[in-house]
């Protein structure tokens, strides 16, 4: 199987693409940046892989990188690039807000809707695996805009998953929700919170900083196995959830506040 990774320069993304080559898959391993591509190809290397992958730059908010797609065979989209914005909206400008949801909804819709129709013009089976985060279900404060961004992911996947059941169209979409990993992507974004004239955050984001730390998960294997297997399988399994411990309290919140 062809598999095209957004995002894949480091983290989640990049050991993923890595559990994909050990299972014989061709991986399309994309960054943002040309200048990345030395690094990630690097990377590869010191992992020990030489060979079935290929790294490019895709910027998803151009399209004319959005069109590299066309040249390739691609199997399965995984889209899982995503743009961090910490703060509230007290804090946040407007137009923060509009780059955060430019990014991470609607240049991964884009993406989305440039594949699907171009495999289903070309009579080919498309498969689509989605990164959003358990932070669209269960919100999380000084996170408003990237909990949003997701939400709406969450939102647009399913209407798209119950369309392709209805009509039974030539396609299949996942979804992967993450919970608190060791990634760095978490701690940047508490680190971009700014100071409002409302109210004194210092102290809680502290708190809420040093939380996340204390139960982000460090080993990323239980969250990797899920997206190899929501690439890999043919079943209708929708949603992809881990760890575990952060599944059951999300399940917890859904059943007691929503």
């Amino acid at each position: 199987m062809n598999i095209l990774i957004t995002g894949a320069t480091s983290g989640l993304g990049f050991d993923t693409g890595c559990r994909l080559l050990k299972c014989g898959h061709f991986v399309y391993f994309t960054c943002h940046f040309d200048e990345q591509v030395e690094v990630l190809e690097n990377k590869l290397k010191k992992s020990g892989y030489f060979d079935h992958y290929q790294c490019f730059s895709l910027d998803i908010t151009k399209a004319s990188d959005r069109k590299k797609i066309y040249s390739l065979s691609i199997d399965c989209l995984f889209c899982h690039a995503s743009s961090g914005l910490g703060g509230t909206l007290f804090d946040l400008g407007m137009s923060e807000i509009k780059n955060n949801f430019n990014t991470n909804v609607f240049s991964n819709l884009s993406l989305i809707q440039e594949y699907l129709k171009y495999s289903m013009e070309n009579n080919h089976f498309a498969k689509v695996v989605l990164t959003t985060s358990i932070a669209g279900l269960m919100p999380v404060p000084f996170m408003d805009s990237y909990s949003a961004t997701k939400a709406s992911l969450i939102s647009f996947a399913t209407t798209l998953y119950y369309e392709q059941i209805i009509f039974s169209l030539p396609f299949s979409i996942k979804v992967i929700e993450p919970g608190i990993y060791e990634t760095g992507f978490n701690q940047y974004m508490f680190s971009t919170a700014k100071e409002n004239k409302f109210f004194s955050h210092q102290s809680f984001l502290e708190f809420l900083s040093s939380f996340f730390h204390v139960f982000s998960k460090k080993k990323y294997s239980s969250i990797t196995k899920k997206m190899v297997r929501a690439i890999e399988s043919d079943s209708k399994k929708f949603i992809y959830r881990a760890p575990f411990s952060q599944v059951l309290f999300l399940k917890l919140y859904l059943l007691f506040f929503k």
